[in-house]
């Protein structure tokens, strides 16, 4: 055999820097590629151009080959004599992979850290760069320190970077492997429940009795908890400084006290409110240059909650690659039938699936796997690439369960046509379950969603040739692809193939799991008539224009309040309250616009700044404003002024509630309460301000004179896109208001317009059929209907200056009973709530406008 290695090299021989190039000279071996996609040769260009800079963000979509584009990054920075160049990957799965695919497409030398080890040299010398884990990187005791340290890192799969950096700052205590410490703290804890009257709800939750599956700890008893009982010192008695658990410790210990914690019935999480990114050092050493590649991202929120910034340069070259053609049937599992009968449970969608395919069932936990174990169970994790590489090798029907994983499993082509998706993928710690599940952080998470679906739907469809059949029949995923919203943040031809499938459901009444087989074939054996069906359909469906730029004014408002999160994450860490509740302080009352759950969140925040400084009161006002934008249930102390001659008197309807709520305090407080309604309401009537703006307006108008306002578009579950509703429980009588005040002056309200009309009223029939439906009133400039259109009798036409006289009505209210002593206020405030002019048929009146038939 000759010895290849010990011949000599010219002297003069440089390497190219150039990745273009650098692929252009790899070696010819089995697997190489013959050519790089369009998509990444702009990729690679565009950098090369750009290589200096610190923070660059390359996005291309699922299966367009962004590993490839990282790793000829990663082997030019090593040519250029980068020290050390590192390459992370989401799992050690994903590390084993990668390092096949370098091996055998591109024949690069490079290291592994896997297991406590290097498989080489190569990284520590500089000759090559290291593929490993977020979490070798991110966890207390990196071993990438001083000698070791990264001068470059490509973060591959960035768009799930923040849950991955996050599960590294997340201590998790669970009852089975910490059963006496579980025990110790819930009984700490249960003493500062008590003390605020919550004692029940607390033992119903942690004993599993309540609906309700996290309770957050109120922030002053996480306090006390550090402060007075040594928190720390009983976690260390504990033995959590050894083990998995002193990973994250280390980086909590010294801001235990400034972390929430959570507690379900079976575990405990202590992790920080916001990611302290601009105190993580990889993310912000000046001297790193740091690569991001992404799939499309559509919002940039969860990339500055992960990495505390912006992109410095984002490439987002055109491309069809990874632009797979896809089958989506959507249908709840209560509409399904087996043969006629119905009751399907989804274990038999995947028999009938499995029968005939290779079936990859998607479930965001364990538990909810178990209803498939007739059919396949998840494999154990020492076990899981051998039985994944196991299936992918099958070329016999069978199923593989996939759960909490909605990225870095490829499944092309022949390897898995078919996919079966249950439930939404969220709620992979308690974290994540207490803000989607309880405060139910609709807006705030639709883009995280929409990113990890997106993922998750590209398992088993992995470029332009490719072809694929996802089913859904959970309940809340279909619905959440079924709300346009929603929608609106997913990838464009995603988005289309989604409502491609809603209307073939409609069409062919898909709802028989014997015909799912039959459905799959024609698509799997290219029947040319499914084939012209999707080529002629698929381009022409979308959802609105409208709704495409309120998701975009939202994604941009949020995205400013990741910011701002990052910002208090930060000072938070370094111990400056006042600057952190300034971070979150300037950005509350604006985010509200775009989620009022997540300004929620964020008041509990500030209440927590305010505990730090001893100033109870102003953290319980925080907390009262929570409560007010998010759960009425939350646990957490109320102010001390509400014990006054004010908390006597029983609310006698919400506008009793509200006035009460306003008057309890002193004037000083009762002028904060006009201003901030003043401020929130005032953008109804600027046209200037944007649709978004225009509804949370109105809903908190309806909040003010005494409605349940909410927004049900942006705030339910359901595929409800009507804007504004206005509930009376007390008078059992709602009024339903559309929003059509960002048309144009000469517009018209189209049968289009009528048509989402009759739809919100449906919709309204069928959630409230208690409450009497008092009109839609659709809000518009010069309201009028065009010729085809056929409103019903209780549609009216009606502009914002009639909610504008409501308001300034209600301000003069609110400061005519001001000027009253208190004991005369409390008896006219009782009053006021009688009259009839305050009750909703009055309201309704003076707003409604004229019938918009005869407009």
């Amino acid at each position: 055999m000759f010895d290849f290695s010990s011949l000599n090299r010219p002297s003069g021989a440089s390497r190219p820097t150039n990745p273009v190039e650098i692929f252009r000279n790899a070696p010819a071996l089995a697997e190489s590629p013959n050519d790089l996609w369009q998509g990444q040769s702009k990729a690679l260009e565009q950098w090369n151009l750009a290589r200096d800079k610190k923070d660059v963000l390359i996005s291309l979509h699922t299966g367009a080959g962004k590993s490839l584009v990282g790793l000829l990054i990663a082997q030019s920075l090593v040519n250029e004599g980068t020290a050390r160049v590192l390459y992370l990957c989401g799992t050690n799965d994903l590390v084993t992979q990668t390092s096949r695919e370098v091996t055998n497409k591109l024949g690069f030398p490079h290291s592994t850290r896997m297991g406590g080890s290097f498989s080489n040299e190569l990284y520590i010398t500089g000759q090559g760069f290291c593929l490993t884990n977020y979490q070798a990187l991110f966890n207390s005791r990196s071993v990438f320190k001083r000698d070791n340290r990264p001068e470059a890192i490509i973060f591959d799969d960035a768009h799930v970077a923040e849950k991955i950096i996050r599960d590294c700052y997340t201590l998790k205590i669970s009852s089975d492997d910490h059963a006496q410490l579980f025990a110790r703290l819930v009984e700490l804890i249960r003493p500062h429940f008590v003390a605020i009257g919550r004692a029940d709800y607390y033992h119903n939750v942690i004993s599993g009795g309540s609906v309700h599956r996290v309770v957050l700890v109120p922030p002053p008893a996480m306090l006390a908890l550090s402060k007075e009982q040594n928190l720390l010192g009983i976690l260390r008695e504990h033995g959590l400084y050894e083990g998995e658990t002193a990973y994250a410790l280390q980086h909590l210990a010294d801001h235990l006290h400034v972390c929430p914690m959570f507690i379900s019935r079976s575990s405990i999480e202590i992790a920080p409110a916001f990611l302290p990114s601009k105190r993580i050092d990889y993310l912000t050493d000046p001297a790193v240059r740091r690569v991001y590649l992404s799939a499309t991202l559509t919002s940039e929120v969860d990339f500055c909650r992960a990495f505390g910034k912006r992109p410095s340069l984002k490439i987002e070259p055109e491309s069809d690659a990874g632009m797979g053609e896809r089958m989506i049937i959507l249908t709840e599992s209560s509409r399904l039938t087996e043969a006629g009968v119905g009751n399907v449970k989804p274990a038999r969608v995947a028999a009938y699936l499995a029968g005939s395919n290779k079936l990859l069932i998607t479930t965001s936990s364990y538990a909810a796997a178990e209803k498939y174990r007739e059919i396949a169970s998840p494999p154990p994790q020492r076990q899981f690439t051998e039985a994944l590489d196991a299936f992918r090798k099958s070329t016999s029907p069978g199923a593989f369960v996939l759960v909490g994983r909605v990225d870095g499993i490829d499944l092309p082509h022949a390897t898995c046509r078919v996919m079966l998706a249950d439930g939404l993928p969220t709620g992979f710690s308690l974290y994540e379950s207490y803000l989607f599940d309880f405060l139910e952080m609709r807006n705030s998470f639709a883009a995280k969603l929409a990113n990890r679906i997106t993922q998750m739907f590209g398992r088993t469809n992995r470029g332009r040739n490719d072809y694929s059949a996802i089913f859904a029949v959970d309940p809340q995923l279909v619905s959440w692809l079924m709300t346009p919203r929603n929608l609106a943040h997913l990838p464009d031809l995603l988005r289309r193939q989604l409502l491609l499938g809603k209307s073939m459901v409609q069409q062919f009444t898909i709802q028989d799991i014997t015909t799912f087989p039959a459905l799959v074939n024609q698509m799997v054996s290219r029947d040319p008539n499914w084939l012209a069906y999707y080529t002629d359909s698929v381009r022409g469906l979308d959802v609105t224009e409208e709704q495409r730029l309120q998701a975009a004014d939202n994604d941009q408002l949020l995205t400013e309040a990741a910011l701002a999160e990052a910002d208090f994450g930060a000072f938070i860490w370094d111990g400056n309250s006042q600057a952190a509740r300034m971070a979150l302080g300037e950005i509350v009352d604006r985010v509200v616009v775009a989620d009022r759950r997540l300004a929620g969140w964020y008041n509990i925040q500030i209440g927590m700044t305010y505990e730090l400084e001893g100033d109870t009161e102003a953290a319980a006002k925080q907390y009262s404003e929570a409560k007010s934008r998010t759960n009425h249930t939350l646990a957490l102390p109320i102010p001390q002024s509400t014990q006054s001659a004010a908390q006597e008197q029983k609310p006698r309807n919400l506008l009793h509630s509200r006035l009460l709520e306003i008057f309890i305090n002193d004037v000083r407080i009762q002028n904060d309460h006009f201003a901030k309604y003043e401020r929130r309401i005032s953008p109804l009537f600027d046209q200037s301000r944007s649709a978004s703006e225009h509804e949370e307006a109105l809903r908190t108008l309806g909040e003010l004179v005494g409605f349940q306002a909410t927004r049900p578009e942006q705030e339910s579950d359901t595929n409800s896109t009507l804007d504004v509703l206005w509930l009376s429980p007390s008078a059992s009588k709602c009024i339903l208001v559309e929003l059509k005040s960002k048309k144009r002056q000469d517009s018209v309200v189209n049968a289009a317009d009528v048509g989402q009309a009759y739809n919100h009223l449906q919709w309204v029939s069928q959630s409230h059929g208690e409450s009497q439906i008092l009109g839609l009133i659709i809000v518009a400039a010069l309201p009028k209907k065009s010729p085809e259109a056929a409103p019903s009798e209780i549609m009216w036409a009606s502009d914002t200056s009639r909610f504008k006289a409501l308001f300034e009505d209600t301000m003069q209210m609110l400061r005519s009973l001001q000027r009253m002593a208190p004991l005369d206020r409390y008896a006219e405030m009782t009053a006021v709530c009688a009259r009839a002019e305050w009750q909703p048929d009055a309201i309704f009146e003076r707003l409604r406008g004229i019938r918009l038939r005869d407009t």
